[in-house]
């Protein structure tokens, strides 16, 4: 008799365990379908009518932000490629005179931490 009651338990809990998961299955249906309505909308919004609006504030003759628009070799401007080529180096001559700088700095501030370590240290030992 025992076994019988065993049955029904088991029986009722797997009822009870399938309920639940079909009622979890239903819940998310019933609420995900507005949110793919909404993100489905927006898609279309953004194909159809998104395309003439950004066409009326971003002509196609003006280059988008983050392109590059190139040009043929021929049509270079030679005296803005000299100037360019003078502040390019220029600017390394500087890079180098500053980093030549800061390594100045920092083996300054070694060599005053180490005397700073080696006062200490004599000062201690007598």
């Amino acid at each position: 008799m025992p076994f019988v009651y065993f049955g029904l338990v088991f029986v009722a809990m797997a009822w009870l365990f399938w309920i639940v998961v079909w009622a979890i299955v239903w819940g998310i249906v019933l609420l995900a379908w507005p949110i793919a309505v909404v993100l489905g909308g927006v898609a279309l919004w953004r194909a159809f009518i998104g395309r003439s609006w950004r066409a009326r504030f971003n002509p196609p003759f003006r280059p988008r932000f983050g392109s590059v628009a190139r040009r043929d070799d021929t049509d270079e401007n030679t005296a803005f490629e000299e100037y360019r080529a003078e502040t390019v180096r220029r600017l390394d001559e500087e890079r180098e005179k500053f980093r030549e700088f800061l390594e100045k700095l920092r083996r300054s501030k070694d060599k005053e931490a180490f005397d700073r370590f080696v006062a200490e240290r004599r000062a201690r030992l007598t």
